[in-house]
């Protein structure tokens, strides 16, 4: 009797020691992806925390990620380790990092091999202006591996929903009266949960040999159909934004200094 008690015990005391094992493999798990997302919040700051947030990934890393936009378009992309490092370079560069709230749902272990799965609600700023570029929620799901007692991950399945957008791709359409000379352009541009299409009325004219555009009251010179500049109220050139050889051109041209905000790139469609 004392011996199956003896058994008993030995059985419930190991059991009770492979729980607290896991539960502190779970909790180191959970640290880890904390860590990098954190790091996250600051890679702007340094090329070495980019470093920090991508050495969590093996070397044979997939990363796959599909992306739903706000406009209703859907993207799946699958990338190695060196293709996801260049995603945060690349935001490195542009002046943006990301804030985000981490909720961790679950993470399961056994032997070595673990999967965790967690969401971000996240906000992308742009430093230089202090302003939201877009707003989400990435639902993750991680397989990691350990070796050598320390966890990799081995593939990571993001899907992005993006729910606000204030700048991204634009669109442009210009409409013409061949008649009138009149001219309309269409702007597909981001506002917030939705994408909406702007009507510009785009007027030329020529004044003392000068050639001049407005559009939402913006006034614009067209220096020797070549150059386009911005004027004041008294018609003084301010801010060359480059050369445009037709009114097409220029039009673009004068289309994305007034979106500016908005939009990241306008590419005008055919």
């Amino acid at each position: 009797m004392k011996k199956n008690n003896l058994s008993y015990l030995f059985a419930f005391l190991l059991m009770l020691i492979s729980s607290v094992s896991f539960a502190q493999e779970d909790k180191q798990i959970a640290e880890l992806i904390e860590r990098v997302i954190e790091a996250n919040k600051h890679a702007n700051n340094s090329v070495e925390k980019i470093n920090n947030i991508t050495d969590i990934f093996r070397p044979d890393a997939i990363i796959n990620i599909t992306r739903i936009g706000v406009d209703g378009s859907r993207n799946h992309n699958v990338l190695r380790k060196a293709d996801y490092k260049a995603v945060f370079v690349s935001q490195y560069h542009q002046n943006l990092h990301r804030e985000s709230n981490l909720n961790m749902h679950e993470v399961r272990v056994q032997g070595n091999v673990a999967v965790a799965s967690f969401s971000l609600d996240y906000t992308i700023m742009a430093d230089t202006k202090n302003k939201v570029v877009s707003k989400g929620y990435e639902s993750m799901v991680a397989t990691l591996v350990r070796r050598n007692d320390k966890w990799g991950v081995l593939e990571l399945n993001i899907t992005d929903i993006e729910e606000e957008q204030y700048q991204g791709n634009c669109s442009c359409e210009l409409y013409k009266n061949p008649n009138t000379g009149q001219v309309i352009a269409k702007v597909g541009a981001p506002k917030g949960d939705r994408f909406e299409n702007d009507l510009n009325n785009v007027y030329k004219r020529k004044k003392g040999g000068v050639t001049y555009f407005m559009v939402k009251g913006i006034v614009f010179e067209w220096k020797d159909l070549n150059k386009i500049w911005t004027v004041d109220s008294t018609m003084k050139r301010i801010e060359q934004l480059g050369p445009a050889k037709t009114d097409d051109d220029a039009i673009m041209l004068i289309l994305r200094y007034v979106y500016k905000d908005e939009c990241s790139e306008m590419k005008l469609l055919q």
